[in-house]
């Protein structure tokens, strides 16, 4: 916790222009985190590295050059319960503490390490081991940032230092005066962290706020990351070139996307070399199946932008980006309690449309509560127009993610151009097997299969498109057996159970060859020479590179 502050105020000066050096924390058991260190130095040579320090050397070398004045005192939380619960009896005092910290030019130190901050000279500055997060934030909300808060669990120490860089609101929970912060923020506010508790609840708190969730809380060294990331740009993703789609073969298609690419921890630090990243962009056997992976390169040109490098340089001909989102949010519920909700995710999409044009990204996924609701219609329509080349809107219900069951709505980008806005008609989720369309790898490829043959000649073929649940892990069971690939979650990976890319291998491989599996982009550009046949060739025959 210490360490964040300290890291936070260098990055504050930084910021402030009174400084030149920031603080990396060294990640030792994390491959991907430590290249993008590496990465960002290769990117601007002019940085350099000015030595290995202990904590406490730290804390001496910043009090030495005016950027540290004190230290805020806090009680270490010890409630009873389980990371990303809101556990009765919570000590959110470390909270005050790093809200705080950004104003007073403090570090943040725990009641058992006060006696050391004692011996290295520093004094106390305040003492809210008994304050509140409500006294916090009615005594300095007038000097706090109004676009950005950070919601986090007491445990954590992440992010911290990115809150007290921005001089950003720390809370936690959905008491108040969680609630009274998300009216008092600007609109289209990030929120750093997450807020534990149920997940649709978490959500829908910031989303009819008109705010996006980054899912940040276990990100490590983003002010250092981010820097810079204003001009620096951002590698485009290789494009499917639609040219290349073979329009003789008349056969029925489906692709397969995963899900939670909206969460910016996972792809900071998990998703790629470090930890299960072999169920995920690690897998050896990644590229010989057509999949789109969701994304959160939006947040990423932003946050770290050496994460974007490497997809793309590791990118296979069969590897496609999805955006999902935009960030993490609920579009048909968006800026619900605002005045002006239409025109704050119209701004939203402009600014995500920005960005995917910066990335090469030209299908975006939506997370909506209810697929075909008045308000989920009129969002696809708001945030269509902003576009001038969107290919898709993606979507899937929060739950059942098939509720969908394929449904396609057509709306118009800028140009007056049709897209499709396509549910997901399938999903490959744990246990789930009661439920028509979803459960594991092979209780879908039957359904899959049954679907296609079921549909009339003259409404074929077939195109749908089949979201894997990331977190739900399965064991290679071959056989007729459709519950045989269902195993206990807990513990998976220890177990040999895998997610996402295995899983839908094992899927597609049950598929018969009148199916083809392909990336999205194809099955996009299927669905729109269907739909408009006309408008659609003119585009491809115009579409460049």
């Amino acid at each position: 916790m210490m360490v964040q502050s300290v890291s936070g105020l260098a990055a504050r000066a930084v910021n402030e222009g009174h400084g030149d050096e920031m603080v990396w924390v060294t990640v030792e058991d994390n491959v991907d985190v430590e290249d993008w260190l590496a990465r960002l130095l290769r990117r601007q040579p002019q940085l350099e590295m000015r030595g290995t320090f202990a904590p406490w050397e730290l804390v001496d070398r910043y009090e030495k050059r005016g950027l540290i004045k004190g230290y805020v005192l806090y009680r270490a939380d010890h409630s009873k319960g389980e990371l990303n619960e809101h556990r009765p009896g919570m000590d959110c005092s470390v909270n005050v503490a790093t809200s705080l910290a950004g104003l007073l030019d403090a570090i943040i130190v725990d009641e058992q390490l006060e006696a050391e901050a004692k011996a290295h000279g520093l004094k106390m500055l305040m003492d809210v081991r008994d304050k509140t997060q409500a006294w916090c934030f009615e005594r300095y909300k007038d000097r706090f940032n109004r676009r950005m808060v950070c919601t986090q669990d007491p445990r954590k120490p992440n992010v911290r230092d990115l809150a007290i860089a921005q001089k950003s609101l720390v809370v936690y929970g959905y008491a108040e005066p969680v609630p009274a912060i998300m009216k008092w923020l600007e609109p289209l506010s990030p929120i750093l962290g997450w807020n534990g508790g149920d997940e649709f609840k978490t959500t829908r708190m910031s989303t009819v706020a008109g705010h996006i969730q980054t899912s940040t809380d276990w990100c490590m060294n983003l002010p250092v990351l981010m820097a810079g990331t204003e001009t620096a740009g951002s590698t485009g993703a290789r494009a499917f070139d639609p040219r290349t789609i073979d329009w003789k073969d008349t056969r029925s298609a489906v692709s397969f996307v995963d899900t939670d690419g909206d969460n910016v921890d996972w792809s900071e630090g998990d998703f790629f070399r470090a930890r299960n990243s072999q169920n995920y962009w690690a897998n050896p056997d990644r590229g010989k199946l057509p999949f789109g992976w969701s994304c959160c390169f939006a947040h990423l040109a932003q946050l770290c932008p050496e994460a974007i490098e490497y997809a793309v340089a590791s990118q296979s001909a069969n590897d496609s980006f999805i955006e999902w989102g935009g960030g993490y949010y609920y579009p048909d519920q968006f800026g619900l309690d605002r005045p002006n909700r239409w025109e704050l995710l119209a701004r939203h999409a402009q600014r995500t449309w920005a960005l995917m044009k910066q990335n090469n990204t030209r299908i975006i996924g939506f997370n909506v509560t209810q697929h075909d609701s008045p308000d989920a219609l009129k969002a696809y329509e708001v945030f269509a127009r902003q576009t001038d080349g969107l290919l898709a809107i993606l979507v899937f219900q929060y739950y059942p993610y098939e509720g969908g069951a394929g449904r396609i709505f057509w709306v118009k980008d800028r140009n007056g151009i049709e897209l499709p806005v396509i549910t997901a008609r399938y999903s490959i989720w744990e246990h789930a097997n009661t439920r028509p369309r979803a459960g594991t790898p092979a209780k879908i490829a039957r359904v899959i299969r049954q679907s296609v043959e079921n549909t009339p000649r003259d409404d074929g073929p077939r195109y749908d498109w089949v979201i894997v649940h990331a977190w739900s892990w399965f064991k290679k069971a071959p056989g007729e057996d459709e519950n045989a690939e269902d195993m206990p979650q807990q513990d998976a990976a220890a177990n040999g159970g895998q997610s996402i890319y295995g899983p839908a291998t094992w899927c597609a491989e049950r598929l018969p060859g009148s199916i083809r599996v392909v990336r999205p982009e194809e099955l996009v550009w299927r669905i729109r020479m269907k739909h408009n046949t006309e408008q659609t060739a003119r585009l491809i025959r115009g579409w460049t590179p």
